[in-house]
């Protein structure tokens, strides 16, 4: 990003859309704005509201967007299940008429991927896997503050998709696969893996506070759970031989020690003798996204 440079960046999720000024690698948050139950056109007027609120505050260099879905020139051309009517939509064009600046659209898991990579907890690695956990997973691979490769399907961002086990039994990813990286840890199934193991809790903070006391339904289900993390981490090592592996995303990969500690040296013992892989806890929350959209859309 240049010198001086102000991007508005938009973080359009399923329930709401994070909003911020990123001026100089620095981020303004502001109030975020609620999406549920938008359609595609509402999306867009949010978008365009949301831009010139903005733009009031202060002129812009750039305007940065991140979406679910697969991108491609400034439209969502893939998007299973939400915001019916924005697939096709020229969502770029529209903000770029209205906010007269360059209009960079990506996904969502590029944009948190680039934020990390570049100056949250990859920083200073030239290539970095970074996956996000919620209730899909997210993946992006990063080389050098840019996505790996280019296009719509680039970047690597269907690594949630990749098959670690069979594909004829257990849950389903959200393309329909099983035995996927996504469909055995999207966030959910660390409360199947409760339940499996005989637990009650009623959440992940319950789950989690019962680990920390010792309950064994509680340790089994962790446990259970950090083997298929495991495995997701040890693929994706194999796959794009990054030196670092940044896990990010909601209160499954947030509470970092229960999940990661001892994570680096499970997958070092799996990879390719002299093969260095660190895996490590997202370092920008929420602001991830916001960052990595204004290193791509203001460099």
């Amino acid at each position: 990003m240049s010198t001086g440079s102000c991007v508005a960046a938009f973080d359009v999720g399923g329930t709401r859309m994070k909003v911020g000024v990123v001026t100089d690698g620095q981020v303004e948050q502001l109030p975020s704005r609620v999406t549920a139950g938008l359609d595609g056109a509402a999306v867009v007027d949010l978008l365009v509201d949301a831009v010139r609120d903005v733009q009031a505050r202060s002129p812009l260099d750039a305007v940065g967007i991140a979406t679910p879905g697969i991108v491609d020139n400034g439209r969502v051309i893939v998007l299973p299940g939400k915001f019916p009517g924005l697939v096709g939509r020229d969502v770029a064009g529209a903000i770029s008429d209205v906010a007269g600046v360059p209009v960079r659209m990506v996904n969502d898991a590029i944009a948190a991927g680039v934020g990390e990579a570049t100056v949250g907890a990859g920083a200073g690695h030239s290539r970095v896997v970074v996956m996000t956990i919620g209730t899909g997973i997210g993946v992006a691979v990063v080389e050098d503050g840019r996505p790996v490769s280019a296009g719509p399907w680039g970047g690597g961002l269907m690594g949630g998709h990749m098959p670690i086990a069979s594909p004829d039994e257990g849950p389903f990813d959200s393309n329909g696969g099983r035995g996927t990286i996504e469909a055995l840890i999207a966030a959910e199934r660390l409360m199947d893996a409760a339940r499996a193991a005989g637990s009650d809790a009623a959440d992940v903070p319950g789950l989690l506070a019962r680990w920390s006391g010792g309950e064994e339904t509680a340790r089994v289900a962790v446990a259970s759970y950090r083997r298929s993390l495991e495995q997701a981490l040890v693929a994706l090592a194999h796959a794009h031989t990054p030196s670092i592996i940044v896990v990010g995303g909601g209160p499954v990969s947030t509470s970092s020690g229960w999940l990661l500690d001892g994570m680096s040296e499970a997958v070092r013992r799996r990879l390719w003798q002299d093969q260095q892989c660190e895996v490590v806890p997202a370092a920008l929350g929420d602001a991830a996204a916001l960052v990595g959209l204004a290193a791509l859309a203001g460099g």
